[in-house]
């Protein structure tokens, strides 16, 4: 099978999870502008110890962009290895989210102190490099998302397993458990061989956005503020592109959410399934990370 053939197939297992993150994340990023920008006034919002968190963050991006672009790979790349590592704490997924409304705040800090035609103008030159550096965070964090929740279930369908066996529960797999692991065995090395090829492609995405980051985006940024009208026809652009991209997995999502509004059912009708599991450790997961954000 080419390369080619092997990505197309792993994103199209994948597409349901691309559209969910990509759909939640700008969800996010547009009620986080809207909000912080009709919510404060701009001595407000200058204010808040997130923005000059911010400020803060601008004044120490290196000079040349040789060294921005070492500092966006480290930083960046650091990130999207963070996401795999922690896979079965679903923090790809929400750090998307985080993300979106770090975005949000960013774009709004430029229309409280620049005006609407500086932050159109930003907004624009985010999406130069973010068209792929966003695209592989929203890969990786897909793929993550999918592989977790498939990690949680299986591990609820072993412990469904375990208590019909009414055995006291050690380390070691029981007989029975190996069999259903070998049952799915062309089920998991799919979905492993997915995360694997997902990812790399993801953090080449990435790779490549970082120098186009450091020497384009700031450059066509500048530009973007002589020409409003051209900064507006590339985010409609860049919206499209998004909104073709979720909506190749939409009827799969659209499938898998009322999959999951199921198992939401049958867990206060106190009837066990092995995906309640998934869904607990991602609402647990999603608060905890909710709850460090707001603190």
């Amino acid at each position: 099978m080419s390369h080619g053939k092997t990505v197309l197939g792993a994103f199209r297992r994948s597409s349901s999870a691309v559209s969910i993150v990509i759909i939640v994340g700008f969800v996010t990023m547009i009620i986080s502008t809207a909000y912080h920008t009709l919510a404060f006034t701009p001595a407000e919002f200058i204010e808040k110890p997130e923005v000059q968190k911010y400020e803060n963050e601008l004044e120490k991006l290196p000079p040349d962009e040789w060294t921005r672009t070492q500092y966006y790979w480290s930083n960046n790349l650091g990130v999207a290895g963070v996401y795999a590592l922690w896979t079965p704490l679903y923090l790809g997924f929400n750090s998307v989210v985080a993300n979106s409304y770090r975005i949000g705040m960013d774009l709004t800090y430029h229309y409280h102190q620049y005006g609407p035609e500086i932050m159109l103008a930003f907004s624009a030159m985010v999406f130069v490099h973010g068209l792929l550096e966003l695209t592989g965070i929203y890969l990786i964090a897909a793929v993550s998302l999918r592989l977790a929740w498939n990690f949680w279930k299986g591990l609820g369908g072993l412990a469904r397993i375990t208590n019909k066996e009414e055995k006291h529960r050690v380390w070691k797999l029981t007989k029975r458990e190996k069999r259903e692991i070998l049952k799915h065995k062309h089920a998991i090395k799919m979905l492993l061989s997915d995360f694997a090829v997902l990812f790399v492609v993801g953090v080449f995405f990435v790779f490549l956005a970082a120098p186009i980051e450091a020497y384009v985006s700031p450059a066509v940024g500048y530009g973007f503020i002589f020409s409003p009208v051209a900064a507006a026809v590339f985010l409609v652009e860049v919206g499209l592109i998004y909104a073709l991209i979720a909506a190749l997995g939409f009827n799969r999502m659209r499938g898998d959410l009322k999959y999951v509004w199921n198992e939401v059912r049958l867990a206060f009708r106190r009837k066990w399934r092995p995906a309640q599991l998934s869904l607990l450790i991602f609402v647990i997961f999603s608060a905890v990370m909710l709850l460090r954000f707001m603190l």
